[in-house]
């Protein structure tokens, strides 16, 4: 019986060892459909020759998150404007904070001449929308998120349809004059790989814990002392923030500071930095409604939320 008593206090130890996952997110950029130039003629020339209207298949890899298509607009029938969407998302992606709405208004898109038309279809109604239902006494469906209406050029974002095969209906809404489009598509893609972790990590981790486990019963500065050992043996940024949290409690707030300036920039190099930064705030939270005048926890609640974007 002793026996089983001490597995099951491992077991709920190890759920309790702070950040620490077995796991690393593996984010990749996918290039769907590479820069392609695609000429429309208005709607009442192409009675009588060529199409005003498209489509292009979109079939998402598995794992995806998020996915994009910008396109931009010129005059005349040849030549494909060069978007370079997979370069900048890829270059986004490398920035720990990843892609946010302020970067993602970074990209840059040749500038348009002349408005189209994006519509985000299923099947059925990507059919319906190329022979023109709508002008007919007929209708088609669209996702609004994906699609974009009387645009130049455009970055769109779609993170609400992430699996299987969905149709971007492309369509001149000009009566007489053509339009020349050039369009890219680009999926996020994460994916969960194992951590291979050295003895001297397992062990920072298991004195990582033993910290938490006293800081959540008071023990404040037992909990520094656990996490100096911790990394002593392997230097991890949530247990410097373990430590950080420790010393605000027990009114060091300036070397909570210090400590956790350096957990953030260990944090930035070690995997999900994302998902560690959150945690931080959520046990800063916590910490606050124990001590409510707890000095220096909302400068550096403010620092991390910097780091998080």
């Amino acid at each position: 019986m002793k026996k089983n008593y001490i597995i099951t206090f491992i077991f709920l130890f190890l759920i309790q060892v702070g950040y620490s996952q077995d796991y690393e997110i593996k984010t990749e950029t996918k290039q769907l459909i590479e820069s392609r130039s695609i000429y429309l003629n208005g709607g009442l020339n192409a009675t009588f020759g060529g199409q005003s209207r498209t489509y292009l298949q979109v079939d998402l890899p598995p794992n995806t998150v998020k996915w994009y298509y910008s396109f931009s607009t010129k005059k005349g029938k040849s030549g494909t404007q060069n978007l370079n969407l997979a370069i900048q998302l890829t270059g986004m992606m490398s920035d720990p904070s990843g892609i946010t709405s302020s970067t993602l208004s970074a990209i840059k898109v040749p500038d348009g001449v002349a408005s189209a038309n994006i519509y985000l279809c299923d099947r059925p109604n990507i059919d319906k929308f190329l022979s023109k239902k709508d002008l007919y006494g007929g209708s088609y469906s669209y996702n609004m998120e994906g699609s974009a209406q009387s645009t130049k050029q455009a970055v769109v974002e779609i993170d609400d349809i992430r699996t299987g095969t969905v149709y971007l209906g492309l369509k001149n809404p000009s009566t007489n004059n053509g339009v020349n489009i050039s369009i890219e598509v680009v999926a996020i893609t994460e994916k969960r790989v194992p951590i291979v972790k050295s003895d001297s990590q397992q062990k920072a981790e298991l004195y990582g814990g033993l910290g938490w486990t006293n800081f959540e019963n008071g023990n404040y500065e037992k909990c520094i002392e656990f996490c100096d050992k911790a990394n002593s043996e392997y230097e991890l940024g949530w247990v410097l923030a373990n430590k950080g949290l420790a010393q605000l409690m027990t009114d060091k707030e300036s070397e909570a500071m210090e400590t956790y300036i350096e957990a953030i920039t260990l944090i930035k190099k070690q995997p999900n930095p994302g998902y560690v930064f959150g945690e931080m705030i959520k046990d800063i939270d916590n910490a606050k409604n124990l001590k409510p005048n707890l000095n220096g926890a909302d400068e550096i609640k403010q620092l991390i939320e910097m780091q998080r974007g």
